[in-house]
């Protein structure tokens, strides 16, 4: 329980107090609050800096004129000198403030009467500013719902971007199951569905790169690159595309070009920029790919003759979901990631990426800088892409494996291309019966899911991993999953896998995965 300050401690809080008149104005004249006296009347008799400071005034200005003359609303000091007669407190009342130039200021007032010997004296108000404060607030308020009318807008372009490739797929595929096709109508058929399919995989990683991004995960595993050969993939792989737009695309590589970087991720880079020119140009224009050096920098630039960027969209031309036209009339789908993607792979690693146009329908050019790697080499760029090569599947006949996937649809694709290519796949729709058969069967290769009901792949592979090795324990092992971030990669390998397959699988990849693990096992038994 506190006890009740002494004498002593009041009379050492008092020599603390102001002793004189002039001490006292002193100390409210530099208070930041802006302090004021009022008659019964409402005159103003006196003020602090900081009260002529809120409304812009001298004293001479100020002293002797009403209050009214500065409040914005009507009424509102009658109401204040009505509740201050009555000897009411007042307490943070918003208003809003007139100040000598004409601009608005929105305060809160404070106020209570002075009364001596039960006679009124005056009033004493406190004024404080909250206008920088209402607009701050405003301008998140304004944030807040203009990222509720962006994330409501991308929502709906989601599900459009979804749409448009699946129902392609499933009106093709309708198609080929009733048969009537001739087989040019069957090719093209199987085209569109592969090109559909395509899409939604692209759609679904550039929603895994942004959300690796906004939570802060885009990892790099940084090595001396050379520029040329992460451009030559991605211009090898956008080259159908190019062409199936009637567009010309044109890549002249020059003398090597080293910088530090992972190339994986700058192939991903310079992939989206090339989607990006060849999505905005018309048919018969053109896409030029050009690197150099600048200034210890290595220049990447991708030109095309396209729709070009209007000055009011480039400075918003990499941020998340943003795009020239919206609207649902636009001519181009997409969801607006690509460049956002871009810009912050190329942050990652040290650079920068601009864009520029010379208007709407003139084409537009994006420069990518990358720091120049301070070593030079004299031997081949390393490999680009997802290991191993596909130049390295080379499979051995009759090699065995085991196959366990809980989906049955997943499971049965994945079996027909493993047999195609010569393989005896055994299959198993659960971790449980996986275990049992490895040790009956002894299969040369494990392919196993991660996500499944009951006991999960991981759960299996590390089961596997405690068997004898000359009854399972060193059998390769790739998991194929459809969580493919950096953090699931991660997980599986440490569980006991040797490669981390993402789905939707590619089958010239899965191929190349199971031939580097036959290289390291024994062969078929």
């Amino acid at each position: 329980m506190a006890s009740e300050p002494s004498a002593g401690a009041s009379r050492g809080r008092e020599r603390h107090l102001p002793e004189t008149d002039g001490e006292l104005r002193e100390f409210l004249d530099d208070a930041t609050v802006g302090l004021r006296v009022v008659s019964l009347e409402g005159r103003i008799l006196w003020a602090n800096r900081a009260e002529l400071d809120i409304v812009g005034c001298s004293e001479h200005e100020y002293f002797g004129h009403h209050i009214d003359e500065f409040l914005v609303e009507p009424g509102v000091a009658a109401d204040l000198l009505s509740r201050l007669s009555r000897t009411e407190r007042v307490e943070s009342y918003q208003a809003r403030l007139r100040r000598k130039d004409g601009s608005i200021r929105q305060v809160l007032i404070d106020a209570s009467s002075l009364y001596r010997d039960g006679v009124y004296v005056h009033s004493r108000t406190v004024t404080r500013d909250i206008t920088v404060f209402l607009e701050k607030e405003q301008a998140a308020r304004h944030g807040v719902e203009e990222t509720s009318r962006l994330k409501d807008e991308f929502l709906a372009l989601l599900s459009h971007e979804l749409r448009s490739p699946l129902g392609a797929i499933l009106v093709w595929l309708g198609l080929l199951q009733r048969g009537g096709l001739d087989p040019a109508e069957s090719e093209r058929a199987l085209g569109i569905i592969e090109r559909s399919a395509r899409t939604l995989e692209r759609i679904i990683e550039d929603l895994l790169h942004t959300s690796r991004i906004a939570a802060g995960g885009l990892m790099l595993i940084p090595q001396l690159v050379d520029l040329r050969g992460v451009i030559q993939v991605a211009v090898d792989a956008a080259s159908a595309d190019a062409a199936l737009k009637g567009l010309e695309l044109t890549w002249s590589p020059g003398e090597p070009i080293w910088v530090m970087g992972d190339p994986g991720r700058l192939q991903q880079a310079v992939s989206n920029l090339l989607s990006n020119a060849i999505k905005f140009t018309p048919a018969g224009g053109k896409v030029e790919v050009s690197l150099d050096r600048a200034d210890h920098h290595a220049r990447l630039r991708v030109t095309d003759t396209g729709e070009g960027m209007s000055p009011e969209f480039l400075p918003y031309a990499f941020e998340r979901f943003r795009q020239q036209d919206s609207t649902s009339a636009r001519a181009h789908h997409g969801l607006g990631l690509g460049l956002y993607v871009v810009r912050h792979v190329i942050g990652h690693h040290g650079g920068a990426v601009t864009a520029e146009s010379p208007g709407a329908g003139r084409g537009s050019t994006l420069t990518v800088l990358l720091p120049l790697a301070t070593q030079k080499l004299g031997y081949p760029s390393p490999s680009i892409g997802r290991e191993p090569a596909q130049s390295d599947a080379r499979l051995p006949a009759g090699l065995k494996v085991l196959l366990v996937d809980d989906e049955e649809d997943s499971r049965e694709a994945m079996r027909r291309i493993l047999q195609q290519n010569g393989m005896l796949v055994t299959t198993a729709s659960s971790a449980r019966v996986a275990f049992e058969l490895i040790e009956r069967l002894e299969p040369d290769i494990l392919l196993s899911d991660i996500a499944m009901p009951g006991e999960d792949g991981l759960s299996l592979i590390r089961r596997v991993r405690l068997l004898p090795l000359d009854r399972g324990g060193r059998i390769p092992a790739a998991a194929i999953s459809a969580y493919a971030g950096i953090e699931d990669r991660r997980k599986a390998l440490l569980a006991g896998f040797h490669y981390h397959i993402p789905k939707p699988v590619d089958a010239a990849h899965l191929l190349a995965v199971i031939a580097a693990m036959a290289r390291k096992s024994e062969g078929p038994r």
